[in-house]
């Protein structure tokens, strides 16, 4: 049974009020550096204190939560937009990418993705930004032609990179149903046991 609390003649139960309260602190945090509103003297701490709150926010949550995921996609969007030099800003994008793949919002996610890959060549993370483009073309949208020169794009720029491997082995199933691609790896497995 839920405790109830009065507040002047009427009564409120603390479930509701603490859903409330967590929608006025979000909407509070929003006029700060997180919140998709672009100031011209917002400073780094600000922001940072911002992407601080909206990451134990994230920590927090139990289930997915599409207002907190957006609020934290336009935290890290917003820093990257104020301060587009730092080399903070790339990783930023890259959260914020992510946290797009998971809403399945997977248009603004490769539009992210290609944004660092374009604005951020030496990210330590570019390569990873172009796979996970042609996983998207490939799994998500079901495109095998841009998923192909998305991973042929990985192999060609970093060939000796772990990643590439990933990007032949995925090139190796572009396009291929489940059935099939279980269906080659036993044949493969009934061949390597022959010999």
């Amino acid at each position: 049974m839920k405790k109830q609390i009065s507040c002047q003649s009427s009564v409120i139960s603390r479930q509701p009020f603490f859903n409330l309260a967590m929608i006025v602190g979000l909407v509070i945090g929003l006029s700060g550096c997180g919140g998709g509103v672009k100031t011209g003297n917002l400073s780094r701490e600000a922001c940072l204190d911002s992407i601080k709150t909206v990451e134990a926010k994230l920590k927090t949550i139990q289930t997915p939560d599409a207002f907190v995921y957006n609020h934290a996609i336009a935290t890290y969007m917003n820093f990257a937009n104020n301060f587009p030099n730092d080399s903070m800003a790339p990783s930023c994008l890259f959260d914020a990418a992510n946290i797009s793949m998971s809403l399945t919002q997977y248009q603004r996610a490769l539009n992210l993705y290609d944004t660092i890959t374009i604005k951020y060549p030496t990210f330590k993370r570019t390569a990873d930004c172009i796979f996970i483009r042609g996983f998207i073309y490939d799994d998500k949208l079901k495109d095998t032609a841009k998923a192909r020169a998305m991973y042929q794009e990985v192999i060609n720029k970093y060939p000796h990179d772990s990643i590439a491997s990933q990007a032949r082995a995925a090139l190796a199933i572009l396009g291929k149903s489940y059935d099939e691609i279980i269906k080659e790896f036993e044949a493969k497995n009934k061949d390597q046991k022959k010999s």
